[in-house]
């Protein structure tokens, strides 16, 4: 019963998106990403060389974790305007019938989104490599801890906004987790302690380190904070359309 519910939500959902252009591109990004990372990365790399000497692939990794981070944010952030649009006419029918109801809906809501997200992020980081030393086991755990994110963009946005002018403002802010990346990886301590709020910084180091053990507590750290995150938010969901 619960598959069929995600399955006719889902096709529900992509009718919506292909009237959307926005979130059409959104869904459609993913693709764009690793094209550019693939394709425009080596381009840009040659001929800043060639004109400055300076070897940007040292930074490959960094740049590839942080490009692919962003995937959760795109299938979070759609499924979260779907969710604001006032035209979605499923949503208050789902929402405003019991409790039950409320609470079914969103388990739908995260689960297709972090669904998404997995298979995505699964090809992403077969074609991108953005850990060459790191073998297929390692990827599967990151592509998991990563997918995990789209459910808490989703909740991040869609709990916090009550419609979509407020639903991109909070994906813009949505970006600081993003920005930790990078800048939790290049800067050194004490500085990287800024970075230490966000999720995603945690996962980074969960990818890199050689260290199983480090990984297995970086992504432990990691899911403590995005469930901790998201249980509070859907708490505000629900208090949102309690009445």
């Amino acid at each position: 019963m619960m598959r069929q519910n995600i399955l006719d939500s889902f096709k529900a959902d992509i009718k919506f998106i292909a009237r959307d252009p926005m979130l059409l591109v959104a869904m459609c990004a993913p693709i764009f990403i690793i094209l550019i990372m693939r394709l425009v990365f080596p381009l840009i790399s040659g001929f800043v060389y060639s004109k400055t000497g300076f070897l940007i692939d040292s930074y490959y990794t960094i740049a590839a974790i942080t490009i692919v981070s962003v995937i959760p944010l795109l299938f979070g952030m759609v499924y979260a305007f779907i969710l604001l649009d006032e035209n979605d006419s499923h949503v208050p029918e789902v929402i405003d019938v019991t409790p039950a109801g409320k609470r079914n809906f969103i388990y739908m809501r995260v689960v297709i989104p972090l669904i998404l997200s997995f298979l995505m992020l699964l090809l992403s980081i077969a074609i991108i490599d953005p850990v060459p030393s790191e073998g297929w086991l390692r990827n599967i755990y990151i592509s998991l801890l990563l997918s995990t994110q789209s459910s808490f963009a989703f909740q991040f946005i869609g709990s916090l906004a009550n419609n979509k002018v407020e639903g991109m403002v909070f994906s813009k802010l949505y970006g600081i987790f993003l920005i930790a990346v990078p800048f939790g990886l290049m800067l050194h301590h004490p500085w990287n302690y800024l970075a230490f709020f966000s999720p995603l910084y945690w996962i980074s180091w969960a990818w890199i380190t050689p260290s199983i053990s480090e990984s297995i507590l970086y992504g432990f750290i990691s899911i403590l904070i995005t469930t901790g995150s998201i249980v509070i938010l859907f708490r505000h969901f629900l208090k949102k359309h309690s009445n």
